[in-house]
């Protein structure tokens, strides 16, 4: 059987399951979140077990992580049933309301770097389903064990055609995004993943949207009162090393003042991300890779603190003058890149970077009056600003914005992340003097 005949398979199923699950009462959608998310509870050690030897992440960081991914199954159904996504504008002196209804089967590729909030019963799945759209869920390649596991648990759950999981290489990505019957993809990965789905989504005859998330630098800006503090110092390198720096919300640019104490503070950041023990990568490939950056940072005429664990944490203190190519890219692993600067230019150096999942300000009562300058800058740089805080650790509730403008993700309206990611997959209709009783 061919990718294509493949992927038509299980979007076929999808399709003919699709006016059931629309026509499902929110109740009955939430009730299936709920029993999702107690099946995967029940048999936790096992899913945690299975994963942990899998992908090599801590059994403490994969228990939070699978109870984030029941608690965000319940969230999302809970939200449904309310009858919070529903839409609320009526205009009865035009005879006009508005309603939403589900678009139809959705074609999620479930991330490596969380195996279970983002994996093939993630936040994609959970909030196309709350939404009443089946799924067709493509495991990714660096899990199969850990997907094929969750899948055994979960498919029993739904009547046939609701989730569906599939697997393979590139050729049935593409297929999958390709196949008539899907109305919307979700995705979590690489830039250039994401930009495959996109130019195959748009190339369709009927092109949809694709919802990708794709990373970013999260740049943390360090004002001059705050510099002088250097408690923050061990927050922040552990949100550069945390899960050995595989978050998409990783600060991969942390900018200091040029002064006495935004030096000491690059240098006692640089110290504690390096002097890190941090466990394996998630696949030799992503190893090669971050080996392959520690290597030419070391080239890079820069001051340069690496760890001696392995993979090796690494941390490049720059002038801001020197923020150009590889500094500004996304390093995947427990790599951080420090950049001195003027506090005066802080607000044009934000203003010169690529869209964000996120932007980070650290400061103390002094610097209130600098913020206010470099705040609205961050605004339109990033999905979501964090004040003397990290950026990792994003919280499943109403009103957190996963997403940002390109190249962040590919739809920066729009979150993957709590319950507004429902509103990706529903679209509104306007019903004009239908009468109430066929409401």
């Amino acid at each position: 059987m061919s990718a294509s005949d493949f992927v038509n398979t299980a979007v076929e199923g999808a399709l003919d399951a699709a006016p059931a699950l629309a026509a499902m009462p929110p109740a009955a959608r939430r009730d299936l979140l709920h029993a999702a998310a107690d099946a995967l509870a029940a048999r936790g050690e096992e899913i945690i077990k299975v994963a942990a030897d899998e992908t090599g992440l801590t059994t403490a960081r994969l228990t939070g992580e699978l109870d984030r991914t029941t608690n965000q199954l319940r969230l999302l159904g809970d939200y449904v049933a309310a009858g919070r996504h529903l839409s609320a504008r009526v205009s009865p002196e035009a005879g006009l309301r508005q309603i939403v209804v589900p678009i139809g089967p959705v074609a999620v590729f479930a991330a490596s770097n969380f195996p279970l909030a983002f994996g093939i019963l993630g936040g994609d799945t959970g909030s196309a389903l709350a939404a009443g759209c089946p799924v067709v869920v493509k495991a990714h390649p660096a899990q199969p064990l850990t997907s094929r596991l969750l899948a055994e648990i979960v498919t029993p759950v739904f009547p046939p055609g609701f989730f569906t999981m599939i697997e393979g290489g590139a050729d049935v990505s593409l297929a999958l995004v390709a196949a008539p019957g899907i109305q919307a993809v979700g995705f979590t990965g690489s830039l250039a993943g994401g930009r495959a789905l996109m130019d195959t989504a748009a190339a369709r005859p009927q092109p949809i949207p694709v919802y990708a998330e794709m990373g970013a630098i999260n740049p943390v800006f360090v004002l001059p009162g705050a510099a002088a503090d250097r408690t923050r110092v061990a927050a922040l390198a552990a949100a550069v090393t945390g899960s050995a720096g595989q978050l998409c919300t990783k600060p991969g640019l942390v900018i200091v003042p040029d002064s006495a104490d935004g030096q000491a503070f690059a240098e006692d950041l640089a110290a504690a991300v390096a002097g890190t023990e941090v466990h394996r990568l998630l696949t030799d490939r992503m190893a090669a890779g971050h080996a392959d950056w520690v290597s030419s940072a070391g080239q890079l005429g820069l001051p340069v603190q690496v760890g001696t664990s392995s993979p090796a944490p690494v941390a490049v203190i720059a002038p801001a003058s020197a923020l150009t190519g590889p500094l500004l890219e996304e390093h995947f692993g427990p790599a951080v890149v420090i950049a001195t600067a003027s506090p005066s230019a802080f607000p044009s150096l934000a203003g010169d970077l690529e869209g964000q999942l996120t932007a980070t300000v650290h400061a103390s009562d002094e610097d209130h009056e600098a913020a206010r300058v470099l705040l609205p800058v961050l605004a339109t740089k990033a999905g979501r600003i964090i004040w003397n805080g990290v950026p990792t650790g994003v919280a499943v509730v109403d009103a957190m914005l996963h997403g940002g403008p390109w190249p962040a993700t590919s739809a920066a309206w729009s979150t993957s992340v709590g319950t507004a990611a429902v509103e990706r997959f529903q679209r509104p209709v306007a019903l004009q003097n239908v009468p109430a009783d066929l409401l």
